[in-house]
């Protein structure tokens, strides 16, 4: 199954009032710069992760002036459409659909599923997205934070449970390095929080083991298709406990993959029915206590995991070339979409934030060549770019503070 969309925004960004109806396909969105393509796109995000990819603070969501801004997502189980941006109910499902609400105002945000309070883990995520942007690149050459970021989001996409868990997580290592930061005073506090912080983040590791391993039989195969010659002469392969703190043979020129480097060690074991199983083994506090203390920080901990990108034996983020590096934050965006339609049994809605500047014709026509025909797919520039062809079925818009004109639906 596919998502459909009726989108509402309420005084967000330039829009002071918007509506969308968008069936299942493919959606430009044409505009100049400043016109709200990318709000479209941003509000989506918004309402699938409660929070901005261009902005770490909710108040610069609302319109000028305004104190308040509402997202409205209606999301029908499949895409059968009847025309784009009509008034006719007819091309959604004929189930009811589910109602997302995201409302901020005063510096407060609520939430309603089917007009009714959620639950976080019951709200985050229900409408899965990906968003595919310019600056992307950085999940490959940046720090670590870009990364476990990126999977953390992947893993609370295909399961809402891990938020929480993540959550927990975040609030144990901070009462943590609060005890640290008062010199370690309560020994036995200090021991709890430890043993707290320890069974949180063995379950982090775990969960974070089992994900690399699926990103790393996917990524090689997205990255071949890219058209990458490198990953054409390995388009899967598992290292080890899925890379997880292993290196690959530097004489190995065509090694591709993605190898986890957790803080925690991670074994590998057979479960039932052959299926690989991590576990997370105890990590040795002591180790690093002297280095805590002086620094009043933890050292230890899926704060401090990271993930190594290789193609053809080298480093992707130190020897690849840009282009390379592009192309495989692409694949991982592609990979990232096929493991929650694994999971979800639904495609995620595609969020394409003006992309394809930066590829040459191939690598254009190699990204779109992977795009589901079955997804909902909503792609900005400021101009067409040779994508929106006739026949195609691509609805074609034009945006503009406050209005979104269905030009063309091919």
């Amino acid at each position: 199954m596919t998502p459909a969309l009726r989108l509402r925004l309420h005084q967000f960004r330039c829009h002071a009032e918007l509506e969308l109806h968008l069936p299942t396909g493919r959606h430009f969105f044409f505009g100049h710069n400043g016109n709200g393509k990318t709000t479209v796109l941003e509000a989506l995000y918004y309402v699938s992760r409660l929070r901005s990819f261009r902005t770490a603070l909710p108040r610069e969501l609302a319109a000028h002036g305004s104190q308040v801004f509402r997202v409205e997502a209606d999301v029908y189980g499949r895409g059968a459409a009847a025309a784009a941006g009509s008034d006719n109910d007819g091309f959604y499902d004929a189930d009811d659909p589910d109602k997302l609400c995201v409302t901020w105002e005063n510096g407060a945000r609520s939430l309603l599923l089917n007009d009714q309070p959620p639950r976080l883990a019951e709200f985050w995520g229900r409408l899965p997205t990906v968003l595919f942007e310019d600056g992307d690149r950085a999940i490959v050459t940046g720090p670590g934070a870009g990364r476990r970021a990126w999977v953390d989001g992947l893993a609370a996409q295909r399961d809402p449970s891990y938020v929480a868990l993540a959550q927990r997580y975040a609030r144990a290592l901070k009462q943590r390095n609060a005890w640290l930061k008062s010199h370690g005073g309560d020994r036995a506090v200090g021991d709890v929080l430890t043993a707290q912080l320890t069974g949180l983040g063995r379950a982090v590791t775990e969960r974070r083991a089992a994900l690399s391993r699926e990103l790393n039989a996917l990524w090689p195969s997205a990255l071949a298709k890219m058209g990458v010659p490198s990953a054409m002469a390995m388009a899967a392969r598992t290292p080890g406990a899925a890379g997880a703190g292993e290196e690959w043979d530097a004489a190995d020129t065509e090694f591709c993959g993605i190898l986890y480097e957790p803080s925690f060690c991670v074994d590998r074991t057979a479960a039932a029915g052959g299926e690989a199983c991590f576990v997370a083994r105890e990590p040795d506090w002591n180790s690093v206590a002297g280095a805590e203390h002086r620094q009043q920080v933890t050292l230890l901990g899926p704060h401090r995991d990271d993930w190594k990108l290789v193609l053809g034996g080298k480093a992707l983020a130190k020897f690849g070339s840009e282009g390379q590096q592009r192309a495989g934050a692409l694949a991982l965006r592609l990979a990232e979409a096929e493991l929650i339609r694994r999971k979800r049994d639904t495609w995620p809605v595609f969020l394409m934030d003006d992309v394809t500047p930066q590829l040459d014709d191939a690598r254009r026509a190699a990204l779109e060549a992977q795009l589901p025909a079955e997804a909902l797919i909503l792609i900005t520039s400021p101009e067409d770019r040779g994508w929106a062809r006739p026949g195609s079925g691509d609805c074609v818009w034009q945006v503009s503070p406050g209005r979104a004109e269905l030009a063309r639906w091919n």
